[in-house]
C-alpha cells in the first residue's frame, strides 16, 4: 500500500512539473484600481440596433410593451393616456369575447408572442417622450388594425383612429 501511494505522489508531482514548464510569470506592477475607468456614453442606446440609413431601430420587446398597452385600450379605457377621450368606448364588436390578438396582424407565425411579456424599462420611458416615434408607431398600428389585409378589422365595429382613445390628436399635443 505504501508503494502504491509513493507511485501516485510521484505521478502527480511529474504531472505538475510538466504543466508549469510552459508557464511564464509576468508582473508589470499594474493594478486594476489604477487603470482608467470606462466612460459611459450617455447618448448610446445599448438595446437599440442600427437599421436602414443608420437609424436606431427599437428592439421588439420595447415595441411589444406599447402594443400590449394599445391592445388593452381596445377593451378598457386607457389609463396611461395623457389626454383620454372622455367618451371612450370599446371599438370592438365584442369587447369580452372578440379580442384582438398579436397574431391578427402578425400573421407570419415566426414569433412566439407568449415569450414577449409587457415589461416597462428605461427605453420605454425615453420613447414615450418622443412624440414623433409614438405617432409613427401608432399610425402603423392603427393602419394594420383597420386594414382588410389583417384579421383584426373583422373584430371592429368601425375604423379606429387616434381619437378613439385620445381627446385630441396626440401628434399635435
Amino acid at each position: 500500500m505504501r508503494m502504491h501511494s509513493f507511485i501516485w505522489i510521484g505521478l502527480v508531482s511529474l504531472l505538475l512539473a510538466g504543466c508549469s514548464q510552459n508557464m511564464e510569470v509576468v508582473n508589470s506592477g499594474e493594478r486594476l484600481e489604477d487603470s482608467p475607468k470606462p466612460v459611459a456614453d450617455t447618448n448610446a442606446a445599448p438595446l437599440a440596433r442600427k437599421g436602414e440609413g443608420e437609424k436606431s431601430e427599437v428592439p421588439p420587446f420595447v415595441k411589444a410593451y406599447f402594443m400590449h398597452t394599445w391592445v388593452e385600450a381596445l377593451y378598457s379605457k386607457p389609463t396611461q393616456n395623457k389626454h383620454p377621450n372622455p367618451n371612450w368606448q370599446s371599438p370592438l364588436k365584442d369587447p369580452v369575447n372578440g379580442r384582438v390578438w398579436c397574431t391578427d396582424c402578425h400573421v407570419s407565425g415566426q414569433i412566439d408572442f407568449s415569450k414577449i411579456p409587457k415589461i416597462r424599462n428605461p427605453m420605454v420611458d425615453d420613447l414615450e417622450k418622443d412624440k414623433q416615434f409614438m405617432a409613427d408607431l401608432m399610425k402603423k398600428w392603427v393602419g394594420r388594425l383597420n386594414s382588410d389585409e389583417f384579421g383584426a378589422k373583422a373584430k371592429l365595429r368601425g375604423a379606429v383612429t387616434c381619437l378613439t382613445c385620445h381627446a385630441t390628436n396626440p401628434e399635435l399635443d
